[in-house]
Parts: structure tokens; C-alpha cells; sequence
């Protein structure tokens, strides 16, 4: 039985939730029901099921009025969707862990496309694998690096991508998850390089990152990453991506047509900045943190950071950069 962050990633993935247990997420709905425009407003039971709610039954209302009106009626939803709404809903309710999710689409559509779902969940996620694989193929045509397939998988799934081939990093689109996820990504795939890949694995991070990986081959995996946990969609999609990069990935390397100069290797950066970049890096790219963390003020760290770019090329805002730097660290510590 699907659940309510299956539905959820599969039909609108662009919904946000704005209150509620993570966890609960993970319980089956059994159905889907809509609020009516008319009294009686509520359905007549919805234990279990997923509630869609017209947002304009509630607007200028506190969410605990509306959950204070499912618990008198005796209504157990496994969750809720708001619908309609211009902004986000406030306040919050206080102490529910009631997961309610917020979307832009209409009760009608979401509602329809939800119930959908429920009926033929496979022929969902066989079309999506279908769809998946004929755009990344056609990305990959276009462009035969593994950063086009990763990167269109990623906007299609709205979630962080990555693709490390041979302890390099081929790819990593932080766009749909966030700039801040990246950089926490390449903090825990440096701690997770040492472990060894594992084909076919979800975990979660002690930040609480959540990590999907799928082996492509020998050395090289596709990891999707996010703050919320997987659903079965996003299984899909890891798959799907993992398909075309092993076609990629097994294609022969072109010769060049003259060798390329030695790279000289710049200066590495004296202690203060070192341990500016490192801090930095540490803290997912926010200054404050980093800050407090060398004792000195933001400002100082500010100004660190850009003569560390103009003199060696480092950022570790940049997630590749923060990946080089957590990297290196951990090198030197061992």
C-alpha cells in the first residue's frame, strides 16, 4: 500500500510540509478524500485515508481549529493536503504530529491525480521509468557527460544528484535540494568514501541528510540526497539514472589531440586560511557558524575567503570546493 510521502513525491512534489511528524509520512493511506464547498463540509469518514482540504475553508483560521474540527467529528486522516492557498498557512498547529502539506494545484486535480496513483501504482512508476530513461538517454546524446542525465534527473525529481566515478566527483546538481544540502552531501560522502559503496542502499547521515544510492558499476554509484526521506518514485528515478551512466561510464575515453601541459598545483593556502576554509566548509557554507567557531568575526572570515579564491581558487560555498576541503582534511588526518 502506498504511502502518504509516496503520494506525495509521485503527484505534486512541489507541495512543502509545513507541520507535522517526518515519520508519519511513511503511513499507508488507503484512500483519498476531498472537503466539499457546501455544508456539510467534512467527508464522512476518513480514517486512514489522505484529506484533501479546500484551502478556502480555512483561510484567516489557526490550523488547530481545523484539527480541533477533525478531532470532534471523529475523523482520523492519515494526514492532509491544503490546497488554494495564496501564502502558507498560520500558524502552524502546536503539538500535532499530524503531517499536513501545503500545494498550489486545486482540490479537483490533486485529489483525481492521488486516487490515480492508489489504483495502479506499478503502471505510475513504470511510465515514470520509461519517461526517466528516454529523457537522460536523449540528455546523455546531447551532452555525454554523466552531469547532463544527473542534472535533468534532478530538476525532473527535485532532489540533489551526485555521480562519483573512480574517487572523482562527475557530477552534483545541488539546485532542486538547495546549495546548503550540497555542501552537507559532500561533508558525509567524504566520511562515506572510507566505508566502501554499498549497491542498492537508503541511509541517513547523523545531520540527518538522507542518502539514496544506487552502483552503477564497479567505483563509480549515483546518489540522490535531501533532507526529507525516499520515496518509491525516487527509487524509480535512481535507477532509471543509474541505466544511462552505465552505458556512459563504459564508453571509451577519447584521446586527446595533444597532451595537455602539466598542471601546476597551486600554493596551499598558510594556516589561518586553511583553517578559515575548513571551518567553513564544516558548517555547509554559512559564515556565522564558522565565525564563532575560529572566534573572529564574520567579516574577517569574509575577507579570508576572498583571498583565498583570488589566490588559490578555493570557495568552500562551492560544494566541489567544500568536498576537496573535507577531503583533504580528513587525509591528513589519518
Amino acid at each position: 500500500m502506498a504511502s502518504l510521502l509516496d503520494l506525495w513525491r509521485a503527484v505534486d512534489p512541489e507541495a512543502r510540509l509545513v507541520s507535522g511528524s517526518v515519520p508519519r509520512l511513511r503511513e499507508p493511506a488507503r484512500g483519498v478524500l476531498r472537503t466539499r464547498t457546501a455544508p456539510p463540509h467534512l467527508p464522512p469518514t476518513v480514517d486512514g485515508e489522505l484529506l484533501v482540504v479546500d484551502g478556502s475553508l480555512i483561510r484567516g483560521r489557526s490550523l488547530d481549529v481545523l484539527l480541533g474540527t477533525l478531532r470532534a467529528a471523529g475523523l482520523r486522516p492519515v494526514g492532509l493536503v491544503v490546497v488554494g492557498l495564496t501564502g502558507p498557512p498560520r500558524p502552524e498547529p502546536s503539538g500535532s504530529s499530524l503531517p499536513i502539506l501545503a500545494s498550489a494545484r486545486t482540490v479537483a486535480a490533486i485529489t483525481d491525480a492521488m486516487a490515480a496513483y492508489l489504483r495502479d501504482e506499478q503502471g505510475h512508476l513504470q511510465r515514470l521509468s520509461i519517461e526517466l530513461r528516454l529523457a537522460a538517454a536523449e540528455a546523455a546524446l546531447a551532452d555525454p557527460e554523466p552531469s547532463a542525465p544527473a542534472g535533468l534527473v534532478g530538476a525532473r525529481m527535485r532532489r540533489g544528484v551526485a555521480v562519483i566515478a573512480d574517487g572523482e566527483l562527475r557530477a552534483l546538481h545541488p539546485r532542486p535540494a538547495g546549495r546548503a544540502l550540497a555542501a552537507r552531501f559532500a561533508a558525509a560522502h567524504a566520511r562515506l568514501l572510507s566505508g566502501g559503496s554499498r549497491a542498492e542502499s537508503t541511509r541517513r547521515t547523523r545531520d540527518g541528510l538522507w542518502l539514496l544510492e544506487r552502483r552503477v558499476r564497479a567505483g563509480a554509484a549515483v546518489w540522490l540526497f535531501d533532507d526529507l526521506p525516499f520515496a518509491r518514485v525516487d527509487e524509480v528515478a535512481a535507477d532509471a539514472l543509474g541505466v544511462i551512466l552505465r552505458a556512459l561510464l563504459r564508453r571509451p575515453v577519447a584521446p586527446r589531440s595533444a597532451p595537455r601541459p602539466p598542471r601546476v598545483a597551486p600554493a596551499p593556502p598558510d594556516d589561518r586560511i586553511a583553517a578559515t576554509l575548513l571551518a567553513v566548509a564544516r558548517s555547509n557554507g554559512r559564515i556565522a557558524p564558522a565565525a564563532r567557531a575560529l572566534g573572529v568575526h564574520r567579516n574577517t572570515v569574509l575577507y579570508r575567503l576572498r583571498a583565498a579564491n583570488a589566490e588559490h581558487g578555493l570557495d568552500p560555498r562551492r560544494p566541489e570546493d567544500a568536498l576537496r576541503i573535507l577531503s583533504e582534511a580528513d587525509r591528513r588526518r589519518s
